[in-house]
């Protein structure tokens, strides 16, 4: 009777010592065997309780994994029942670019500059048709760049909204959109259309898969240029690009696109961040022409095509301002090889690209800003080479050398060393 009251206490000690601390499961083995040398408990005796300490505690462990399980089950709001159910259906995506910049333009002094750029973009899913987007970006007010220069003592710059927009897709070929958004154009190059130019309106995308060799896509946009509250006319776009992607075989594809731009209000006008190489009305400081165009794109692609080299293409774009008949084309064409992307460790492309725009060959606001400032009348090389450092970080080098086509000379050097990190 003695004995056994001994076992059940010492049972109840170190039961409750794992329940304390299930840590302590260790030191319950270390403990017994001293009760068992100093002749407390016996061998038998010791290997009783620990034979049941270890019984309760496995079932203690279960029956909270249990409990918890069935706690969630039944009722989700223990996490989520304070987080709106927008949230749980948004996706977040984002970078960072850190750049060293060198510019060179004859007769003005070299430039050495610093920048940064943020980005930070939300899609909420309102349903399974309709989407809402927002991204907010580093940046001043110049459409064309959200680069941050190093400057000013240490100033606290603004983060300003890069976009805002509301989808809708009916249907599987039709998607609606309407606010400011990304770009929807197939854009092989940045002849006609920097990277960062998010256009405002409206636009409808529509595409078909007759076939697995064939994809058809049409994109068109109403787009707004400006507002004035003192003129009713006020300048905006149209844009349709008809378009298909067709595979010849299992490694090559040939992607070929046809735009119309028809723009009103435009001539006799001035719009804002210009880069002045537009013809302009003498004294009047208007735009001199229309600039109704059409752009043919096209974009040959190879998987593999040397055996080490996972991807190589030819590509190249060309336009033609329809309403006037001098200095009003522009072409650029160019080659890739490498990985198609670079978003992992030790993926690497290279480019190069030559280009040339005519003064009215297309509006001064939009061509790629880093290509002799966004101006037309400019014509030259560029060169890229991407290398993945890490997944999801980029080194990437970009030169240009672009020069005047008409007027007075001056060659202009542009050589930028990026880090990119996604997120």
């Amino acid at each position: 009777m003695y004995k056994r009251l001994i076992f059940t206490a010492v049972a109840a000690m170190f039961m409750l010592l794992l329940a304390l601390s299930p840590a302590a499961a260790g030191e319950v083995d270390i403990l017994v065997d001293k009760l068992v040398k100093k002749g407390v408990l016996s061998e038998e005796d010791a290997r009783e309780i620990l034979q049941e300490v270890k019984q309760a505690a496995q079932q203690e462990r279960e029956q909270v994994v249990q409990e918890t399980k069935q706690a969630l089950q039944k009722d989700g709001s223990i996490i989520l029942a304070d987080i709106p159910e927008w949230i749980r259906n948004t996706k977040f995506k984002g970078d960072l670019r850190l750049r060293y910049e060198f510019k060179n333009r004859h007769s003005r002094p070299d430039r050495h500059r610093g920048r940064y750029r943020l980005r930070l973009g939300f899609v909420t899913e309102i349903t399974d048709k309709v989407h809402v987007g927002f991204g907010l970006a580093t940046g001043k007010d110049d459409p064309r760049s959200t680069n941050q220069t190093l400057t000013d003592s240490f100033d606290t710059p603004d983060i300003r909204l890069d976009y805002a927009y509301a989808s809708y897709t009916p249907w599987s070929w039709l998607t609606l959109i309407g606010g400011k958004f990304k770009n929807p154009l197939w854009r092989p190059s940045d002849l006609l259309w920097d990277s960062d130019i998010n256009p405002e309106g409206a636009s409808a995308l529509f595409s078909y898969t007759p076939g697995n060799s064939i994809e058809l896509f049409m994109n068109t946009g109403a787009w707004v240029l400006d507002e004035r509250s003192g003129d009713e006319n006020d300048p905006f776009m149209f844009v349709v690009q008809p378009g298909y992607k067709i595979k010849l075989g299992k490694r090559v594809y040939f992607k070929n696109a046809v735009t119309w731009y028809s723009f009103d209000n435009v001539k006799n006008t001035t719009l804002d961040h210009s880069s002045g190489t537009n013809t302009i009305k003498r004294f009047r400081g208007v735009l001199h022409h229309d600039y109704d165009a059409y752009a043919i794109s096209g974009e040959l692609g190879v998987k593999e095509p040397l055996g080490m080299v996972p991807f190589a293409a030819l590509f190249g774009e060309y336009v033609n301002n329809r309403t006037i008949s001098s200095k009003d084309d522009g072409h650029l064409i160019g080659f890739k090889f490498g990985n198609k992307k670079v978003k992992e460790k030790n993926q690497w492309q290279v480019q190069a690209m030559y280009r040339r725009l005519e003064r009215d060959a297309w509006l001064d606001i939009f061509p790629d800003s880093d290509a002799y400032g966004g101006e037309t009348n400019a014509k030259g090389y560029e060169m890229v080479f991407q290398y993945g450092l890490l997944d999801n970080v980029i080194l990437a080098l970009d030169y240009y050398y672009m020069r005047r086509i008409r007027g007075r000379s001056q060659s202009e050097d542009v050589l930028q060393v990026d880090l990119n990190f996604k997120f």
